[in-house]
């Protein structure tokens, strides 16, 4: 389905549902894969402003454990809210003054691609600390090892890092690079 809609074109109001297309979202962490569907369902209406848009997105992602890197099932409820306002000459030629903080987005041609309202949506839903389970134990710092598969890990390598020498690499690559 496109998502680009000629505002001119509603008296009143349009309802646009659908499916959106998109690969994988691109988050910090990477490209995270999609596990369903993304359905969209977005309302448009003419207000006095200019035009409200109002949805949600429902799908699912597949996203890296913060702790110990195990995929994690991300369900996703984003709420699709923005006030699409016609940017006049007066505008152009002054600042914007920004009442509050309402999602305004100023458009010069009536055609609008809603895309970026729906992707918006979908990152704003994503949770900062996403972890398989509340007590997730995580790594091992020194080797790897997944400590919730192995609770019971005494780790060998830690014996060899102490407060004075962990940085004994790190050092010895610097004195490598200043002498050229």
């Amino acid at each position: 389905m496109d998502w680009k809609i000629d505002l001119s074109s509603i008296k009143k109001r349009k309802i646009l549902e659908g499916k959106f297309e998109l690969e994988c979202l691109e988050l910090d962490t990477g490209c995270m894969p999609f596990l369903e569907d993304i359905k969209v369902k977005i309302v448009i209406a003419r207000s006095k402003e200019g035009f409200a848009v109002g949805g949600y997105v429902r799908t699912a992602i597949e996203h890296p454990c913060t702790r110990c890197l195990t995929p994690v099932r991300v369900k996703i409820n984003g709420v699709i809210e923005a006030l699409y306002i016609e940017k006049t000459h007066e505008d152009v030629e002054g600042e914007f003054r920004l009442e509050n903080l309402k999602n305004m987005i100023y458009y010069t041609s009536p055609v609008v691609d809603l895309s970026d309202r729906i992707v918006e949506a979908m990152i704003v839903e994503i949770p900062q600390k996403i972890l398989c389970k509340p007590d997730c134990k995580g790594l091992c710092p020194y080797c790897g090892i997944n400590l919730n598969e192995h609770p019971d890990h005494v780790c060998d390598e830690a014996k060899e890092f102490s407060i004075g020498n962990r940085f004994v690499k790190l050092a010895q690559l610097k004195r490598k690079l200043e002498e050229g």
